[in-house]
């Protein structure tokens, strides 16, 4: 574990921070928007703005009702430095965030993975149904973490997987049982069947613009 012995507040300060303030640089707005938001989670429980310079810079961004978030955040936080300790369920409600991120450019995809993969050293885990997506991003890097990740998810407890979210790991299948790996392949099959589908279709519609093209010009 990265942060054997230390606190979760040591993974907050160290790689969640810090995270979501890149974030605010995003030339994505639904990215930047969307980190704001948890950062506005943060906010109100008492974090101070030091953890956060990027809103500062988000005031002249070009999108006006970015500019108006980053302005009524940086308004409700608190002027006085103080230690906030971020709590378990807050970090659960991130989930889906964090693993929306490992789809995104290879860096962010790491990055969230990476705080992923420490969370679950905690036994902290939310909605990750849809981290199974990252398993065909284009980058190798991503897509192993992707595997590792989701495979140290079904090494956790079944109690822990079970009341904290939609347990993935055993979907009665015929009165049988289906292993998350079992799972995670047939998901990377079926999204490999809609990309090739896609893909023949793609070439269709070449093959009968050429054709038209061809038509168009011989009548010419």
């Amino acid at each position: 574990m990265i942060f054997d012995g230390k606190s979760i507040q040591s993974v907050a300060n160290k790689q969640i921070y810090p995270f979501l303030n890149n974030l605010l640089q995003s030339e994505d707005e639904t990215e930047v928007r969307e980190a704001l938001n948890n950062i506005k989670i943060l906010v109100d429980l008492g974090m101070e703005k030091e953890n956060f310079p990027g809103l500062q810079k988000l005031l002249y961004h070009k999108n006006v009702n970015i500019a108006h978030s980053s302005f009524d955040i940086l308004r409700k936080m608190s002027p006085r430095i103080k230690q906030v300790e971020i709590k378990t369920e807050v970090l659960e409600s991130m989930y889906p965030f964090f693993c929306k991120r490992a789809f995104s450019n290879t860096s962010v995809a790491l990055d969230s993975l990476k705080i992923l993969d420490v969370l679950i050293d905690y036994e902290i885990v939310g909605n990750y149904k849809n981290l199974q997506k990252a398993l065909l991003h284009k980058n190798d890097k991503v897509a192993y973490l992707a595997l590792n990740v989701l495979r140290k998810v079904k090494g956790l407890p079944i109690e822990t997987r079970i009341s904290k979210v939609k347990l993935l790991s055993s979907e009665s299948n015929g009165g049988g049982k289906r292993t998350i790996v079992e799972s995670i392949v047939d998901s990377l099959m079926s999204l490999k069947e809609q990309k090739t589908t896609q893909v023949i279709r793609n070439k269709e519609i070449e093959k009968k613009a050429d054709v038209i093209s061809k038509t168009v010009k011989n009548n010419q």
